[in-house]
């Protein structure tokens, strides 16, 4: 038997390197098929109720998940079905989201360097509620001391407390820098419904709803179509690439182009935080010719068509909402908006709007009268003044000319305030036949329904020619301008109620006017008037009249006009509704000629066919052209308008 042969050291060696190498290999095979027949085995593996654990561990909140599945490759495909999302405690539903299924596949690539590219995303039967609690916790706030690098026992930095007025570039926007790209996505058969913390909810429908780009440097389009509380809304919208919405801090650029029903709206602006849709700023269009759409959406309901153009420069940031630079038509009527704001109430307080709108001229008698009614003399406007109103409203609204019932007014101008319980109008002020009239006063919530009206009025230059003109009168032997100092108040249900029965008292004054000389005359009964008839009028110095009158039936007593032939005293009454008047007026004598018999003169009758006589001179007339107490019985700012006229001293004697 042969000897055997040791081998050398060095061959002994290369031997040994090679069962180690052998063994490694086979190691290693061992080790790669394992995993590769575990990765394989991974989409026969229900990975639900792990997740749901995960996920309850992570969001602080109760999560279950029916299943979950992951299919291996180059793109990884996940599926999940039976998603629920517990709500918070005092939310009106079980369940804040519910997903009946969704799938997406991921590029195995890019979860080991991102962002995270998906494709083929699909999902139907989502539904997800967002709504705050009657005491305002919202519920989309989790506690997500599970997820790595966050600890749960401090909690997040607060954001800046928000400005008076929040502006789009003061919007804190969340972290995007690791938003993932989605090359197309689909979303069938879903809604979002926000519930506010008064229980009023406003759902969004999505039917169906699409977003397609080809990478992530190109541009993005959504297309949506579902419906907002009921009212069909279709939206296509055009924005920037997924790598510009990954620069957090920079506005990301957006075209909405929109339809519901037939109203048309475009956005073309920038988001500072696209994601919640917030920091928004850029032009906006709306268009319809009934306004219906707009109106359901916002909850309303109109009584009418009312056409509609708007478009100007819109922002919304948080709570903040306002257009400016606006410009439009309202059936018919255009119009420029300098300043319409929202700013949404919290804690339970009410919305604020301000807003500074012009009309070139407003027809009111297209919005408040009947559709299709053909006498403006029907229009009217309820008073109703709510105790709790949302919104404030602090407006200031103009016109180059308005049409209300059968009047039309000019150059009008009104400052107004909503608050609990009062419509306070600041001022008002408006021209009509040559007059002017300014106003302030408020309108306050009565009992039964009713309002009660009160405010101060002042008319400046007012043409008795004109106005007898417009108000059906025959001439009068009166001309000039006359102003006017008046109070009034009432407690109605509408605005024509409070025209008709007011209560009012007021001051007529004149300083420079002219009087038939025939009047002066006639009052006096001067003998003179046998021979001839005197010709022209004679100036009036001064002329001052104490009206009151309740519910268009009242008197004018005393009423004093200074003339160089003489001076007149006069008391009328007037019944409005009836169109009907009794004026009885006489000369002082120590006032008139030699020849004057100062006998007074009767005129009564209906406005458009009064009768002329002498007057029985009672001891009743004489001390009701007596009544110069009257003058003190005057409202304040009346009794001070009228101690400014002449003739104030001569009745107050």
């Amino acid at each position: 038997m042969p000897e055997q042969t040791e081998l050398p050291p060095t061959q002994q060696k290369r031997n040994l390197r090679f069962w180690f190498l052998c063994a490694g290999g086979g190691l290693c095979a061992v080790a790669a098929a394992s995993a590769l027949a575990g990765w394989m085995a991974v989409s026969h593996v229900n990975l639900g109720p792990f997740v749901g654990r995960r996920a309850t561990a992570m969001l602080g909140r109760p999560v279950s998940v029916e299943t979950v599945s992951i299919t291996p490759g180059r793109w990884v495909k996940l599926a999940l079905s039976g998603v629920k999302v517990a709500n918070i405690p005092g939310g009106s539903q079980p369940d804040m989201v519910q997903v009946g299924k969704l799938e997406a596949e991921v590029k195995l690539s890019s979860l080991l360097h991102g962002p995270m590219l998906v494709r083929h995303v699909a999902g139907e039967g989502i539904h997800v509620l967002v709504e705050r609690t009657p005491d305002r916790q919202p519920n989309w706030r989790f506690d997500m001391h599970g997820l790595p690098g966050v600890q749960s026992e401090k909690p997040p930095a607060p954001r800046p407390a928000p400005a008076a007025i929040t502006l789009p570039s003061q919007v804190v926007p969340d972290d995007r820098s690791a938003y993932p790209t989605a090359l197309d996505v689909v979303f069938r058969n879903s809604d979002v419904t926000y519930r506010t913390a008064h229980g009023s909810s406003f759902r969004t429908t999505l039917n169906t709803v699409t977003l397609q780009t080809q990478s992530a440097t190109t541009p993005v389009k959504l297309v949506v179509d579902g419906a907002y509380n009921g009212q069909p809304v279709q939206l296509t919208v055009n924005m920037q690439s997924f790598d510009a919405l990954r620069h957090t801090h920079t506005p990301y650029g957006m075209v909405v182009q929109g339809q519901s029903g037939d109203l048309k709206f475009t956005f073309d602006g920038t988001a500072t935080d696209p994601v919640n849709a917030d920091g928004l700023s850029g032009k906006i269009t709306a268009d319809t010719p009934t306004s219906r759409p707009l109106m359901t959406i916002a909850g309303m309901a109109l009584p009418q068509d009312i056409p509609l153009h708007m478009e100007g420069q819109f922002t919304h940031a948080g709570n903040f909402w306002s257009l400016t630079q606006g410009k439009g038509m309202v059936k018919n009527n255009a119009l420029s908006i300098t300043l319409a704001e929202l700013d949404e109430g919290t804690r339970g307080q009410p919305d604020r709007v301000k807003a500074d709108i012009a009309f070139d001229h407003l027809n009111l008698n297209d919005f408040l009268g009947k559709e299709g009614a053909s006498n403006p003399a029907s229009t009217d406007m309820v008073l109703d003044v709510s105790q709790n109103p949302d919104p404030l409203i602090d407006a200031h609204l103009s016109a180059k000319g308005i049409t209300y019932n059968i009047y039309h007014f000019s150059d009008a101008s009104l400052t107004a305030a909503v608050t609990p319980g009062v419509m306070a109008v600041k001022n008002l002020s408006l021209a009509y036949l040559g007059a002017t009239m300014t106003a302030s006063g408020q309108i306050a919530a009565a009992d039964q329904g009713k309002a009660h009206v009160q405010g101060a009025v002042a008319l400046t230059k007012v043409d008795i020619d004109r106005f007898r003109r417009a108000l059906g009168f025959q001439a009068v032997p009166l001309q000039g301008q006359v102003d006017m100092q008046m109070t009034a108040s009432a407690t109605q249900h509408t605005v024509n109620a409070v025209v008709q029965q007011a209560d009012i008292a007021a001051a007529v004054a004149m300083t420079n006017g002219a009087l038939d000389r025939k009047i002066i005359r006639a009052a006096s009964a001067d003998l003179r008037m046998l021979f001839h008839t005197p010709q022209g009028t004679t100036p009036v110095s001064c002329l001052l009249g104490v009206v009151s009158s309740h519910g268009g039936v009242g008197q004018a007593v005393p009423l004093r006009i200074k003339t160089a032939e003489g001076t007149l005293s006069a008391n009328a009454r007037f019944d409005l509704n009836r169109r009907w008047f009794d004026l009885t007026f006489g000369s002082q004598g120590k006032t008139t000629g030699r020849f004057a018999l100062d006998i007074p003169v009767q005129v009564s009758g209906s406005f458009s066919n009064p009768h002329i006589g002498l007057a029985r001179w009672s001891a009743d007339g004489r001390a009701m052209l007596a009544q110069s107490e009257r003058l003190n019985a005057l409202p304040a700012g009346v009794k001070q308008f009228a101690q400014r006229n002449a003739c104030y001293r001569a009745i107050a004697q």
